[in-house]
């Protein structure tokens, strides 16, 4: 019988979509589940402070960090993703399939959405300013907390750009697809379960449940790419 007391998770947004499509399953076999997601830049800071956990997924490099230094005890890795971009339901989708193209198609855009302190935005910030095209754009819109798709689908921005498993769960808008190659960049996500977890037969539980084939399956779906 499940724990009375929910297991705790706090996760990237680049899992949330395969841990709520999965969190019914594991609360039938195992107990509560309560999911917390945010951007790993900004979850760091509240584990650094003490917040109870039980299952952190976070990026590697974070999970890795925790590790050494005593906060995480068990690791597994989980997969990994590529940066996208997305426009709104129904709307064109513009050609990025080169850097010429992606350049086109950014200075063109009415509006360009980033996430302020996710990995991906970290990254299209650096590399707007690599392409020398960070002052050109119309308009940048940094968004502070939440899913980028969600201020696309709102229509408060023509493109977003952000993980693919953090687009792909998000209704109201299209991917439009990866950035090309020679731009793109891959973050990898882990699990660990933190020394001073509650309940760490529940976080071990969810993690084997996380690395089933049913589970993999969801991930490819969803824009990760298992580990």
């Amino acid at each position: 019988m499940g724990a009375a007391t929910p297991a705790v998770v706090l996760s990237s947004l680049a899992l949330k979509g395969v841990l709520e499509k999965f969190q019914g399953r594991f609360e039938r076999t195992v107990g509560p589940l309560e999911l917390r997601f945010d951007a790993t830049q900004a979850l760091l800071p509240l584990v650094r402070a003490g917040k109870k956990a039980d299952l952190l997924i976070l990026t590697a490099e974070a999970i890795e960090e925790l590790r050494a230094s005593g906060a995480v005890t068990r690791t597994w890795a989980l997969g990994s993703s590529g940066v996208g971009i997305a426009v709104r339901a129904g709307a064109p989708k513009p050609d990025i399939g080169s850097v010429a193209a992606l350049e086109s198609t950014l200075l063109a855009a009415r509006s360009v959405a980033h996430s302020k302190v996710g990995a991906s935005g970290l990254y299209f910030s650096e590399l707007l300013e690599r392409l020398g095209i960070a002052s050109r754009l119309k308009k940048r819109v940094v968004v502070e907390k939440g899913p980028v798709g969600a201020v696309v689908a709102a229509g408060e921005a023509e493109l977003g750009v952000q993980q693919l498993c953090e687009l792909a769960p998000v209704p109201g808008i299209d991917i439009v697809g990866p950035l090309p190659a020679p731009l793109q960049k891959l973050t990898c996500f882990a699990a660990g379960i933190p020394a001073a977890a509650a309940r760490p037969e529940e976080a071990l539980a969810l993690v084997e449940l996380l690395r089933s084939d049913a589970a993999r399956a969801a991930m490819i779906e969803g824009g990760l790419q298992p580990a």
